[in-house]
């Protein structure tokens, strides 16, 4: 069983920018019409493990599912949601995010059990948490 989690972002071309460019993440972009110009990218497909996220135009899940929409508005997005990814080595991500001044909320390092997390919010607040784990078997 595949999952998929779509996230509505408010700039496509940002999301954009942030995964595929700061966290080195595999983006495939999507489109309604495969003859559709280049400018109307539908959303923004990342694979991972067996997992996809999907990140969509919030104007455009809002045009979709304007009820629903309106009810997940009264909430900051991404409240109780943090996507986490697995990296054998953080140390890329870690520089990446400085040379952006990307504000890591925490950095944390636990020795004895053998992994570090890197953690911090993306352009639409969801929270990302980054693990690196040296201990075998985890």
């Amino acid at each position: 069983m595949a999952l998929t989690l779509t996230l509505a972002v408010d700039d496509l071309g940002r999301s954009e920018i942030f995964y595929r460019q700061f966290l080195d993440l595999p983006v495939e972009r999507l489109y309604l019409d495969d003859n559709a110009p280049a400018t109307s990218c539908a959303g923004l497909l990342i694979r991972q493990d067996g997992a996809h996220l999907l990140l969509r135009p919030a104007a455009a899940l809002e045009a979709r599912h304007p009820a629903a929409f309106s009810h997940l508005q009264r909430h900051q997005r991404g409240v109780g949601l943090a996507l986490d990814f697995n990296r054998a080595d953080l140390a890329p991500l870690r520089r990446s995010l400085q040379r952006q001044h990307w504000p890591l909320l925490y950095e944390l390092s636990d020795d004895e059990h053998g992994f570090t997390e890197l953690w911090f919010y993306d352009p639409d607040r969801y929270l990302l948490r980054f693990a690196s784990f040296t201990c075998p078997g985890v």
